[in-house]
C-alpha cells in the first residue's frame, strides 16, 4: 500500500492502491466522509487547473493562461508568434527550454541532462542586488504572492532572483521534463533537489546550489552526492538538510508567444534604453561572478534588456478596426471622428506583452477646431470594468497639432520597498492594459478627430532569453498563426567579423518557417546581436522568403564550452578529480598534523584506512568547524567500523572534555557557542549513523534535539529530526521526540522543521501522532499538508480518504 524509499534522499510516496484500500475500509466501517479540501489556495488552483490536460507527451508543459491574457483585439492578424534559433534554448516554455538545454549540451544520461538544465539556467540568470528579488505587486501569483517564482517569467523577463527563485526555475524545468524535483530549503538558503537515476542504476535525490554555483561529487566523479550524502560522503559547509520540500508551484500560466495586429511590431534589444521596470541584477564582485564570464559571452556586465512595441494602425486602410478591443462607439465608420455633435465617441485598444511594461506613450495627430472639442485618454487595468482619465487635451491645443502623451507614471520597484501608490493608473508593472480614446465634438464633428495615432510601449526583458546568433550557420524557426493577407517580417541586426550593423530580413507568410542566417567569426564574442524585430505587415504574395546571407562552414577553431564541472564551484572546497593529491602524497602527510590539515579535502576524497588516525586526531582536536566535520566524514569513509566507537564518543562529549568544540560567536565563552558546535557536529554524525544503521547513536541524537541550542529555524534542526526519523523505528524515544516537535511542545517550530517531522512520524509508525498530523493537514502550508497526508496514509488513517480522492 505504501512505498518508502530508504535510500539517501528517498521520499515516501502515496500510491493509488493505498487510496483504494483506505476507501474500501472506510465504506466497510461506515465512516462518515468529511468534506473535501477547503483551503482557499487549493480551491483557486483546482478551478484554474480544471481541464488543463497535461501529459508527459504534451508539446508544452503549461497551466491555462493567466497573464498576459490571450485576447488582443477583435481580429488580430498574427497570434502565438515565436522566433527561435537552434544555437540557443527556446525559452517560450519550461519543457522546450529543458529539451534544448539537453540537446545543446549533448546530454544522454539523466546525470548529464540534470547538469545541462542546471548549467543553462545559471547562464540565463544571476543573483539580485540590494533591490531584492523580482517582484510584481500588480501581478500576484495564484496564491497572492508578489515575489516572482514562475520559470517562464524568471527566464524571459528578469533573469534575476535570490537563491530560491533560481532553484525554482531549475525545479520547474526538471519537472516539465518528467522528473521529480523539489525546492530544498535550509533556513535562509535554498538549493534544488533533482531526482534521477545515476550511472550505477540507483535513483537518488541530488542537491545542486544554483545561485551559489555549488555541487558535491561522489568519489567516482561520475555522479553528484545525494542530499543526505552531503553530510556523510563530504561535509558541504552548513548544509545539513532535512530534505524539506517547499511545495510545488502551480505550473507556468504565463505565455511568452506574441500576438500582433497589422502595423504592430516588437523590437527586442540585446541592450537597454534606460527604462527598467526593476533594475536588480548583481554587478561587480561577489555574487555576480558565480558564473564564469565565458558562460555569458559578449553580453557583459549582466543587466536588463528593453524591447519596444510600436503599433500605428493605418487609418486609411480598410479593416484597421480589427485592431480594436471592441467595436468603436459613436464613431464615423472607418474613422476616429465622432458621428454626431455632442455624442461621446470612443475607441478602445488592448495591449498585451509577455514582457513587463516599463514605459508607454501615445503619439497623436489631431484636428481640433476649438477648446470645447474634448479629446481624452482613459486607462483600464481590469479589462474595461472601470476607467480612469489619464490625459485631456489642454485648451491651447488647437488646429492640427502633433503631440506625444506619456501615459506611464512609475514607482520605485524593490522587494522590500513600498507597494505601488494608491490610485496608480499606469501600464507600469503590468502585462496588459486597455486604453480608450474619447472624442466629443462641440461643433462640426470633422473638427474633432484623430488623423493618426501611434502607441509605443517599452518593456523589460532578459537579454539572455533572446534567440542569439553564434558563429556559423544559425537555423531560425518562426512559428505561430498568420492570417491570409498578412506576413511577418523578422529582422536580425548584429555585428560580426564581416562588419557592424549587419542585417537580415525574412518574410513569413506561412508558419512554421525555417531559414538560415550565417554569422562570420570563430568565437562567440565575434557575434554581438543588437536587435530582433518581429512585425505584422501586408502580404506581398511571394511566399516565405529570406535574404541570402551566404553559408559558412562551422568554424573548426571555435572553442567548445568547457565541461560543465569546470563552470561550477564545489561545496567547502571539494577538489575535482584532476586536482586531487596523489595517494602517496597524502599518506606521507599523515604524521604531520599541519601538513595533513592542508591536504584534508583531498584526503577525504582519497579516504584510505591508513589515514584513519590522522582524521581521528583532527576530529578531536581541530577547533575549525569545517575541518572538524570533514574529519568526521574522513574517518567514516576511511574505516567505518573503526569510526563507529570514535564518533559515538564524540557525540557523547557535549561538554567538550575530550573534544575541542568551537565557541563560535560566544566571545565570552559562556558555553552556548560550544554547545551549538556540538549540536551541529551531532547532526553530521547523525547522518552518518543513519546511513550506516547504527542504532546506538539514537540517545545522543535525542539529546541534540532537546538542546536549547538546537533552535527552531536553525538549519541543522531539520537534519536532526530527519536522522531521528530514519534511525529511530522500533527504538525507544524516537516517536515521542518527533511527536513533541509536531505538537510544538517547546514552542513554535519552524514550518520546515515540521515538514520533516510530519514525514518522520509516518516512517516511525507512530499512531500517537495522528491527531497532530490531522491538525497540520488542516493548515495552509502545503509542503506540511503533503507530508502529513503521506504519514496519515502510512498510519492507516481512513479519515483522509475523501480529501485524498479530491487531491
Amino acid at each position: 500500500m505504501m512505498t518508502y524509499d530508504p535510500r539517501p534522499g528517498g521520499r515516501a510516496v502515496l500510491v493509488a492502491p493505498l487510496i483504494l484500500a483506505l476507501a474500501i475500509l472506510a465504506c466497510a466501517q461506515g465512516t462518515p466522509s468529511p468534506d473535501a479540501e477547503r483551503e482557499p489556495y487549493y480551491q483557486r488552483l483546482g478551478a484554474i487547473w480544471k481541464g488543463a490536460g497535461l501529459s508527459p507527451e504534451a508539446e508544452y508543459w503549461r497551466a491555462p493562461e493567466r497573464t498576459p491574457g490571450d485576447f488582443l483585439s477583435l481580429d488580430p492578424e498574427a497570434t502565438g508568434v515565436w522566433v527561435s534559433c537552434d544555437r540557443w534554448p527556446d525559452g517560450s516554455d519550461a519543457r522546450r527550454f529543458g529539451l534544448d538545454a539537453i540537446r545543446l549540451s549533448g546530454a544522454r544520461t539523466d546525470h548529464e541532462k540534470a547538469l545541462a538544465v542546471y548549467r543553462w539556467v545559471r547562464r540565463w540568470m544571476i543573483y539580485n542586488n540590494s533591490n531584492g528579488s523580482s517582484i510584481e505587486h500588480l501581478n500576484p501569483g495564484p496564491a497572492g504572492h508578489a515575489v516572482v517564482h514562475q520559470a517562464d517569467k524568471l527566464l524571459n523577463v528578469y533573469g534575476v532572483h535570490w537563491c530560491g527563485g533560481q532553484a525554482r526555475a531549475v525545479e520547474q524545468i526538471w519537472r516539465a521534463l518528467g522528473y521529480r524535483a523539489e525546492k530544498v530549503i535550509r533556513g535562509s538558503h535554498t538549493i534544488v533537489g533533482l531526482h534521477y537515476r545515476d550511472y550505477d542504476g540507483v535513483e537518488r535525490w541530488h542537491g545542486l546550489d544554483v545561485s551559489h554555483s555549488n555541487v558535491a561529487w561522489n568519489d567516482s566523479y561520475q555522479r553528484l552526492l545525494s542530499l543526505d550524502e552531503l553530510s556523510t560522503q563530504w561535509y558541504a559547509g552548513y548544509f545539513q538538510y532535512g530534505l524539506p520540500g517547499n511545495g510545488h508551484l502551480y505550473f507556468n500560466d504565463h505565455r511568452m508567444e506574441l500576438h500582433l495586429r497589422r502595423g504592430e511590431k516588437l523590437e527586442r534589444l540585446w541592450s537597454n534604453v534606460g527604462k527598467p521596470y526593476q533594475d536588480n541584477a548583481a554587478r561587480g564582485k561577489g555574487m555576480a561572478q558565480r558564473v564564469p564570464d565565458y558562460e555569458r559571452g559578449p553580453y557583459l556586465p549582466f543587466t536588463y534588456g528593453n524591447g519596444v512595441w510600436r503599433y500605428a494602425p493605418d487609418l486609411g486602410r480598410a479593416g484597421w478596426e480589427k485592431g480594436l478591443a471592441e467595436p468603436a462607439a459613436n464613431m464615423v465608420p472607418g474613422r476616429l471622428q465622432p458621428a454626431a455633435v455632442g455624442s461621446r465617441a470612443t475607441a478602445v485598444w488592448r495591449f498585451r506583452s509577455p514582457y513587463i511594461f516599463s514605459d508607454a506613450a501615445v503619439k497623436l495627430r489631431l484636428r481640433r477646431g476649438t477648446a470645447a472639442d474634448r479629446v481624452r485618454l482613459l486607462f483600464s487595468s481590469d479589462e474595461g470594468k472601470s476607467w480612469n482619465a489619464i490625459w485631456e487635451a489642454p485648451d491651447e491645443l488647437i488646429g492640427n497639432p502633433e503631440i506625444t502623451v506619456p501615459i506611464c507614471p512609475k514607482f520605485e520597484v524593490t522587494e522590500k520597498g513600498p507597494k505601488p501608490p494608491a490610485g496608480l493608473h499606469s501600464p507600469f508593472g503590468r502585462y496588459a492594459y486597455r486604453l480608450k480614446l474619447e472624442l466629443t465634438a462641440a461643433g462640426n464633428p470633422g473638427d474633432c478627430r484623430v488623423e493618426a495615432i501611434e502607441f509605443e510601449n517599452t518593456v523589460q526583458l532578459n537579454i539572455y532569453s533572446l534567440p542569439q546568433l553564434h558563429p556559423g550557420n544559425n537555423t531560425i524557426t518562426v512559428r505561430g498563426r498568420i492570417d491570409p493577407g498578412t506576413a511577418l517580417r523578422v529582422t536580425y541586426v548584429w555585428d560580426d567579423a564581416a562588419g557592424k550593423g549587419r542585417r537580415h530580413v525574412a518574410m513569413v507568410e506561412k508558419s512554421p518557417y525555417t531559414y538560415e542566417i550565417a554569422a562570420t567569426g570563430s568565437r562567440w564574442e565575434d557575434i554581438i546581436c543588437r536587435s530582433i524585430t518581429v512585425e505584422a505587415v501586408e502580404m506581398v504574395d511571394s511566399g516565405n522568403g529570406a535574404e541570402p546571407s551566404g553559408r559558412v562552414s562551422q568554424p573548426a577553431s571555435a572553442p567548445e564550452l568547457p565541461p560543465v564541472e569546470r563552470t561550477m564551484g564545489r561545496w567547502n572546497g571539494q577538489p575535482l578529480e584532476d586536482q586531487l593529491p596523489k595517494l602517496d602524497q597524502v599518506l606521507a602527510a599523515v604524521g604531520n598534523g599541519q601538513r595533513f590539515k592542508r591536504m584534508v579535502r583531498g584526503a577525504v576524497m582519497r579516504a584510505d584506512p591508513r589515514m584513519f588516525e590522522a582524521f581521528k586526531s583532527m576530529a578531536y582536536q581541530e577547533p575549525s568547524p569545517n575541518d572538524k566535520l570533514l574529519a568526521f566524514v574522513g574517518m567514516y569513509r576511511a574505516d567505518p567500523e573503526k569510526a563507529r566507537p570514535v564518533l559515538l564518543d564524540i557525540l557523547g562529549d557535549r561538554e567538550g572534555r575530550r573534544v575541542t568544540w568551537s565557541k563560535g560567536k560566544d566571545k565570552k565563552d559562556l558555553g552556548w557557542g560550544r554547545e551549538l558546535s556540538w549540536c551541529e557536529g551531532g547532526t553530521v554524525i547523525g547522518y552518518i549513523a543513519a546511513e550506516a544503521g547504527w542504532g546506538e547513536f539514537l540517545p545522543g541524537l535525542l539529546r541534540v534535539l532537546a538542546s536549547d541550542q538546537c533552535k527552531s529555524g536553525w538549519g541543522p534542526r531539520y537534519g536532526t529530526v530527519r536522522v531521528i526519523g530514519r534511525l529511530g523505528k522500533g527504538r525507544p524515544g524516537a516517536a515521542e521526540a518527533i511527536r513533541g516537535v509536531l505538537e510544538q511542545k517547546r514552542g513554535k517550530e519552524h514550518g520546515d522543521t515540521l515538514i520533516v517531522a510530519a514525514l518522520a512520524a509516518g516512517v516511525l509508525g507512530d499512531k500517537g501522532s495522528i491527531a497532530a498530523l490531522r491538525r497540520h493537514l488542516d493548515g495552509e502550508y502545503w509542503p506540511l499538508k503533503h507530508n502529513a497526508a503521506l504519514s496519515l496514509g502510512m498510519l492507516g488513517d481512513v479519515s483522509i480518504v475523501p480529501r485524498m480522492l479530491d487531491w
